[in-house]
C-alpha cells in the first residue's frame, strides 16, 4: 500500500520513498509519494524519482495500481526503473501540478456558476432553499458568480 502524502498536503513538492515493487510493465511503487495518480478527471502527476547513486528516472504519468491502494510511478520511455528496496527521492513537477490545480478549482466555480451551485446533475441538486419562487429570476449561488477569471 502506498502512503498518499498528497492527501495530507498537496503543497509538499517532495519526499523519500523506498521502492517497494516493480510490476511487469516497468511500473514503479513506492512505500509512499506526493505523486497524484490519474483520476476523477484529472491527470497524474509527472516529476522524477532521483535514487541515492544520483541516477534520475523521468517519470511520464503516475496512475493507480492494480488495486486502488497502490500508486504506480510510469517511467517516460526508454528509462529502467530502480530495483525494489532502492531509496528515491520523488519530487513532481511543481509548476505543472499548481497549473492543475487552479484550473480544477477555477472548473468547480464555472460548474456552481452554470449549473446553479452544486456539483452538477450528478452528483447533487440544488437546495430547495436556494430554488427561485415561481415567476421569478433564478438566483445564482452566493448571489453572483466571479466576474473574473481565477488566476
Amino acid at each position: 500500500m502506498t502512503v498518499e502524502l498528497f492527501r495530507e498536503d498537496a503543497y509538499q513538492r517532495e519526499c523519500e520513498a523506498t521502492v517497494v515493487a516493480v510490476n511487469d510493465r516497468g511500473g514503479i511503487v513506492l512505500d509512499q509519494t506526493v505523486f497524484y495518480p490519474t483520476g476523477g478527471g484529472q491527470p497524474g502527476d509527472v516529476g522524477i524519482l532521483r535514487a541515492d547513486d544520483g541516477r534520475e528516472i523521468s517519470i511520464a504519468t503516475t496512475v493507480k495500481g492494480q488495486g486502488a491502494e497502490d500508486i504506480v510511478h510510469v517511467a517516460a520511455e526508454g528509462q529502467s526503473p530502480p530495483a525494489p528496496g532502492t531509496k528515491v527521492t520523488a519530487v513532481i513537477d511543481w509548476d505543472r501540478r499548481h497549473r492543475l490545480m487552479r484550473m480544477h478549482t477555477a472548473m468547480h466555480l464555472v460548474c456552481a456558476c452554470a449549473s446553479g451551485g452544486g456539483g452538477g446533475p450528478s452528483r447533487s441538486r440544488p437546495s430547495p432553499l436556494s430554488r427561485a419562487p415561481a415567476g421569478s429570476a433564478p438566483r445564482r449561488p452566493h448571489g453572483r458568480c466571479l466576474p473574473h477569471p481565477v488566476p
